[in-house]
Parts: C-alpha cells; sequence; structure tokens
C-alpha cells in the first residue's frame, strides 16, 4: 500500500468527498489538494525507518510542506508509524482550516483580531515523545510573535519542532509560511525547557486565515 493510498483511507474515514488526480487528492474537486509520499527508507538489522512527506497545494504558487519520521519492523510498519505521527499532529489542523471537519479535543479554532484584520486560528495541540513538563509560556511565546509580525496574506501556517537531545544537543526548527523564523526561534532558545539527557521532543502546527476573503487568495 502506498503512501497516497494510506492517505485516501484516512481521508474517507473522515466521510470527505474526494477525488484523485496525478498523485493528488482533492476535496468536492477543488483546492486546496492533498498528497503523500514517502523518502529515504532505511532498513535495518532489527527494522526500517522512513520519512512521510505530506504536501498541501494552496494554489499554483503556494504549498504547506510536513515531514515525520516513521519505524517499524519494515516499510510499510514504518510509514504507518510515520502516518501516526501526522495524525495526531497536522492532520486534524488541515481537516479543520480546510475541510471544516471538526475535533474540539485535538484543534482550538479561536477568532484573533491582529494590527486591525480579524483572523481564524486552527490550533493544533502539542504533539509530544519523552518525559518533560510543556514549558507554561511557550503558546503565549508563539502567540505574541503572531501578533507582532506584518501579516498581509490571507493565510498563513506556523511550524514548530523542538528536540532535546541530550543537556548540551538540542534541535529547534521553527517555520512561518515554509520559511524560517528567526525572531520566534530566538524566543524559543530563551525558554526554560526542561534541563534533561533524555530524548524528548514537542511539535506545534497552527494555521491562521483572514475572515471574510477566500481563504486560498
Amino acid at each position: 500500500m502506498t503512501a497516497l493510498e494510506i492517505l485516501a483511507n484516512i481521508l474517507q474515514a473522515h466521510e470527505l468527498n474526494m477525488v484523485e488526480y496525478n498523485d493528488w487528492i482533492l476535496v468536492d474537486e477543488r483546492l486546496p489538494a492533498i498528497s503523500a509520499s514517502t523518502q529515504d527508507c532505511r532498513k535495518y538489522e532489527n527494522g526500517a525507518g522512513i520519512r512521510l512527506d505530506i504536501i498541501v497545494l494552496l494554489d499554483e504558487n503556494r504549498v504547506i510542506r510536513e515531514s515525520f519520521p516513521g519505524i517499524g519492523k519494515d516499510e510499510l510498519s514504518a510509514t504507518q508509524n510515520a502516518f501516526q505521527n501526522f495524525y495526531a499532529n497536522s492532520l486534524p489542523v488541515f481537516l479543520s482550516a480546510f475541510w471544516q471537519v471538526e475535533n474540539e479535543e485535538q484543534v482550538g479554532v479561536e477568532e484573533w483580531e491582529i494590527q486591525g484584520n480579524v483572523w481564524n486560528a486552527y490550533i493544533g495541540n502539542f504533539g509530544c515523545k519523552g518525559d518533560f513538563n510543556i514549558p507554561e509560556n511557550l503558546f503565549s511565546t508563539i502567540e505574541n510573535q503572531i501578533q507582532n509580525e506584518k501579516l498581509e496574506e490571507n493565510i498563513y501556517w506556523f511550524q514548530l519542532y523542538y528536540a532535546n537531545i541530550n543537556k548540551e544537543e538540542k534541535m529547534i526548527e521553527v517555520l512561518k509560511n515554509n520559511e524560517e523564523w528567526p525572531a520566534l526561534t530566538d524566543k524559543i532558545k530563551t525558554i526554560c525547557w526542561n534541563d534533561s539527557d533524555k530524548f524528548y521532543s514537542l511539535r506545534n502546527f497552527l494555521i491562521l486565515k483572514r475572515k471574510h476573503v477566500n481563504p486560498l487568495t
């Protein structure tokens, strides 16, 4: 079973009216379209690892890109594990923001006013792995930085990944519309994270759509 077939089954389970076209899945035969593929499959003595790439096509000029690792006993189980990571993080936000599939346990939908404009914010849960406490000021730091951004387009997406490899090594990726976002990256570094020799990680995904306009313009 291919990654695209697994994605189609997931969307079908949410009772969406979909059609496949040239490796894309469209809901109600209109954009946005979504696609899935796997890359970098590595087989080891005791299992396999893989990367799942999810792409959402907003229009001919803009795409949202998300990637998730997966591990398992073979390529298929590693792919399924990567989809579990996608299902727990970005998928509920996509479903709510683009296809009106609500899940209050996984997505918070709020109305934000930013510099005189009203936006719908689709806020995914923090996706956590490992034993640690989420910093109390983490989300307020994210929200405050968004509030201070100059937002001229009608849709934005924000991605955060923080990994504590050990006490000395950290991995931080903060993106705004697929581009590195130094302003928030610097603030994430100053937050008081758990000091630990053990691995832990956190993901967050958020979509912001301006109200009262075509959401894909």
